[in-house]
């Protein structure tokens, strides 16, 4: 987005003015904080991250599903919902948003979740042989020699969640630049 000045105050004084837009309410940066969630909604409802598809279950995994009363091949990483619901809701327990002082016009903001599955689900990596109850008394891992899980990145926006968010910005920015007083500029 291209913004032209005709400035009719001192350099310092236009300056101000313009770094005033980038410093976002509450509001403002949570609309670009939920589109960035909803990006990451999509990757679990597409199962996909960054426009590649997640690597499918392993048959193993679709049977210790299945025999747990869960659908076998899909939804992947959705068997309860929670690890999905503890990155997308803000007001989930294992939520983690971070939103670092914007230093020099920059916004910071990191999204994740404190659920101790997801770094081997998101990475991916080698998991020992044993059975591993998780919160809720649901049992995860495998039986035996270990396994490798591979990487289902969760929080990688793909191209289209990536134009949403920078739409999203874009409107935040025309709105707070409507908003900020014009009067010498």
């Amino acid at each position: 987005m291209l913004v032209g000045l005709e400035l009719t105050q001192t350099p310092d004084e236009a300056w101000e003015m313009i770094e005033n837009l980038l410093n976002l309410g509450l509001r403002e940066r949570h609309k670009i904080a939920e589109a960035a969630r909803l990006g990451i909604a999509w990757n679990f409802a597409h199962e996909s991250a960054g426009g590649q598809p997640w690597a499918p279950l392993a048959p193993m995994t679709v049977g210790i599903r299945r025999e747990l009363g869960f659908a076998g091949q899909h939804p992947i990483l959705q068997r309860t919902r929670e690890l999905k619901s503890s990155l997308v809701d803000e007001t989930h327990p294992l939520n983690v948003y971070i939103e670092e002082e914007p230093q020099e016009g920059d916004i910071h903001m990191e999204f994740g979740t404190s659920d101790s599955r997801f770094p081997l689900l998101h990475a991916g990596g080698y998991i020992g042989g044993f059975l591993k109850p998780v919160p809720g008394g649901i049992p995860v891992g495998v039986i035996g020699g270990g396994a490798y899980v591979p990487a289902r990145p969760m929080t990688v926006l793909g191209d289209e969640a990536i134009s949403r968010l920078e739409d999203t910005i874009i409107y935040v920015l025309k709105e707070r630049w409507r908003r900020l007083p014009h009067s010498g500029l």
